[in-house]
């Protein structure tokens, strides 16, 4: 039987878009049947992940989701190793499983590890080769985009935080939440209280984050949010950013990015950490963090940097 994480990907890869909340209601219905463990917050946390492994791409302001195109891309600094992404239909499948058969390159599947409260993500895939024109070609004859390193050319266009998109203020008496970056939540406040980062429930329904600066507002993504805010309070040296380099001799260009509970990183900034591994971040409890692995130096500082915040470096 196919695992739950492949399933979900493979039904979404058949689907090829629709509304976020038919899909988060089809997650629910699995959850049910095969996850009895799961909490409220899996099919977000499903999601992301999902948008971070490239395998979906999400318009969260319009709630509206599609499945991403196959890409094969290299990891940086892996010696030969290379991570398919993008949706996985029948038919890519079948055709992925008779491009193998040449012995060109081998491909094998790695099980993204989550707590039973999740929602399982499938299997990352891998490819290993000898020799990148025989990669491309394989690629080529595959039917699916290949790009040469995707985590080291995203990290060099990330865009700075700043706010640019002008919104309305609250109306009086609507509903309002203020982010508490201490608690690392949102409360209900009556009336804005000053600058910060706020989230608002819209007459359609919609939620949506804006952040008040200098009597302005302006609407950004609650990640966009997060960072405009605590640059804004505490400047760039917040230290919720850390690296800390491989041990393994031969491994030393790489490292393992920590990022700090309550303290996202925007999507395109998790998809470039997240696909210099082929792997989710792993989930760090005890420490509050999420941990991305095989990060070079220079793409964790580009990362940093753009959110406006200090890298903290350490051998430890």
């Amino acid at each position: 039987m196919i695992d739950t994480g492949d399933l979900l990907l493979r039904w979404v890869s058949e689907l090829g878009e629709g509304a976020l909340s038919d899909l988060t209601q089809g997650m629910w219905w699995l959850a049910g049947t095969r996850c009895p463990d799961a909490e409220p917050g899996a099919p977000g946390r499903w999601l992301r992940d999902a948008v971070s492994l490239a395998y979906l791409d999400i318009d969260w302001r319009n709630r509206r989701w599609c499945a991403a195109p196959p890409v094969l891309t290299r990891l940086p600094h892996a010696r030969g190793l290379a991570v398919l992404t993008g949706s996985r239909t029948a038919a890519f499948e079948e055709r992925l499983e008779l491009a193998v058969q040449d012995g060109l390159v081998e491909a094998f599947r790695v099980p993204c590890a989550r707590p039973a409260r999740d929602t399982p993500l499938p299997a990352s895939l891998f490819v290993q080769f000898d020799d990148e024109e025989g990669l491309k070609e394989w690629a080529e004859g595959l039917g699916v985009a290949y790009t040469p390193c995707f985590a080291l050319q995203g990290a060099a266009l990330l865009p700075p935080i700043s706010l640019e998109t002008r919104a309305a203020a609250p109306e009086f008496g609507k509903p309002l939440e203020w982010y508490d970056l201490g608690r690392r939540a949102y409360q209900w406040v009556r009336r804005p209280h000053g600058d910060g980062l706020y989230r608002i429930r819209q007459s359609d329904g919609k939620r949506v984050c804006q952040v008040r600066y200098d009597g302005a507002w302006y609407e950004m993504s609650h990640e966009d949010g997060v960072y405009s805010v605590l640059g804004q309070q505490q400047g760039s040296d917040a230290d919720v950013l850390r690296w800390i380099p491989d041990k393994t001799p031969g491994y030393e260009l790489t490292g393992t990015l920590f990022v700090d509970w309550g303290y996202p990183l925007p999507d395109l900034h998790r998809r470039v950490a997240t696909l210099c591994s082929g792997l989710a971040p792993r989930i760090n409890e005890h420490a509050e963090n999420l941990a991305y692995d095989n990060v070079p130096k220079d793409v964790a500082r580009k990362i940093a940097d753009s959110l406006g915040q200090h890298l903290t470096e350490s051998n430890e």
